[in-house]
């Protein structure tokens, strides 16, 4: 692999879930441990071993999106295009970059499991369970990726490169490794990465169906977890290279070090028991980064809190740091608070990273009461530390496996 030609920076973000909006919302729930999950609201959960998920404020997402587009321009789009079009509409906003201003066609990798499942859902009963005439297939032009997408860059008269990335759970972190190596090797200067996915009945059921959902408390790493909720979650992110970023005077958020990525290839939904394939997308990661275990501050783990997957990970985590690097640095599973947002969890725990290297602080392991000793790692109990370097582990089904390493914004490394 050659090396990389450019540094790499993020000049803006925005993510949305149960908790809110971006780093305003985000910070005081993540430092104090609050849980955004509730009664579904969204469809008929009789009959499910548990009712419980994580639904963004779609009437505050509306007002915000209706600041900009009509209710008629709208019209139609479904939760997850409309919170992806919030997300890429406000990450260049932070960004400092108009969409008149950038180079067309824009490069935007974006990462989804469901698609719009949602709005698939919708028609289906509306043909079987409804009235036929209500049920037109023009109501299914943002059921796809490639649709949703073509809407966001229709309403933002921005043409697009896009990508769709769709790589199991480790989604999020994927579409933002694969724009971060486009640019460290100098093939674009900048573009949009991220993920998003919605609560939908389906992913519901077929989590449900698996076990994987708990009807209680979601506490990964605890000895007596019992698996997680499914979240809203919606994360964008404007990558470009440092020259890009100092050309025109933006601000820096943070920098990418590195990214690395493994396939298992053990079973269908269980990792690999010893964790050597996560530790081989760790070992990955900080190698491409040039970084050595001991300069890492902070872990946000994948952390489902299901047996098998929080167990594999402290393996891995255990495998690449070493006994004494492993023991050693902070890790926290945010999905605790947020749940499991499947194709935008890379993404919006890559922007929980960086709000952490940006505030000061570490976020504290939500919900955890017995530590499971078969995790021995150093869960976070208090928010107070200034992490420098922080990595991101994102690992799902069929054993794929990508980590993310950025670090706190310093001219001089």
């Amino acid at each position: 692999m050659t090396l990389p030609s450019e540094r790499v920076v993020v000049t803006g973000l925005a993510y949305v879930t149960s908790l809110g909006f971006g780093h305003e919302d985000h910070e005081p729930a993540l430092r104090a441990g609050r849980v955004g999950s509730g009664p579904i609201r969204r469809f008929d959960t009789r009959g499910f071993r548990t009712a419980t998920g994580g639904q963004c404020d779609e009437a505050r997402l509306d007002g915000l999106l209706r600041q900009r587009w009509s209710g008629a321009q709208l019209r139609g789009l479904d939760v997850d295009t409309r919170m992806l079009l919030w997300s890429v509409a406000a990450a260049l906003d932070d960004a400092g970059l108009a969409p008149e201003s950038l180079p067309a066609p824009l490069p935007a990798v974006v990462g989804t499991t469901l698609e719009g499942f949602w709005q698939g859902e919708k028609w289906y009963d509306q043909v079987f369970h409804g009235s036929l005439s209500r049920a037109r297939p023009a109501r299914l032009r943002t059921a796809t990726s490639g649709g949703q997408i073509a809407a966001v860059s229709r309403l933002l008269r921005l043409p697009m490169e896009p990508t769709v990335v769709s790589n199991a759970c480790a989604t999020g972190v994927s579409a933002i490794g694969r724009l971060f190596r486009r640019i460290a090797h100098g093939s674009c200067q900048a573009g949009l990465a991220g993920g998003y996915d919605t609560l939908t009945r389906f992913i519901h059921l077929g989590f449900d169906s698996l076990g994987a959902l708990t009807p209680q408390r979601c506490a990964p790493f605890d000895r007596k977890r019992s698996g997680f909720f499914i979240g809203d979650g919606a994360a964008m992110l404007v990558l470009e290279s440092l020259s890009s970023a100092r050309r025109r005077g933006a601000r820096i958020r943070a920098e990418l070090l590195g990214y690395g990525e493994s396939a298992d290839s053990y079973h269908a939904t269980h990792p690999e028991p010893s964790g050597i394939g996560i530790a081989g997308a760790i070992l990955q990661c900080l190698h491409a980064a040039r970084i050595d275990p001991s300069k890492v501050d902070y872990v946000n783990a994948h952390g489902t809190a299901t047996p098998a997957n929080d167990s594999a990970e402290a393996n891995g985590i255990l495998l690449a740091f070493g006994p004494g690097d492993g023991a050693r640095v902070p890790v926290s599973s945010t999905k605790a608070l947020v749940g499991h947002t499947l194709g935008a969890a890379g993404a919006v725990e890559q922007c929980f990273c960086i709000l952490a290297l940006e505030r000061g602080f570490l976020p504290p392991q939500a919900n955890l009461e017995e530590p499971d000793p078969e995790c021995p790692l150093n869960l976070v109990r208090d928010p107070r530390g200034a992490p420098r370097v922080a990595m991101n582990n994102a690992f799902g089904f069929g054993g794929a496996n990508g980590v993310l390493l950025s670090r706190r914004w310093e001219e001089k490394p």
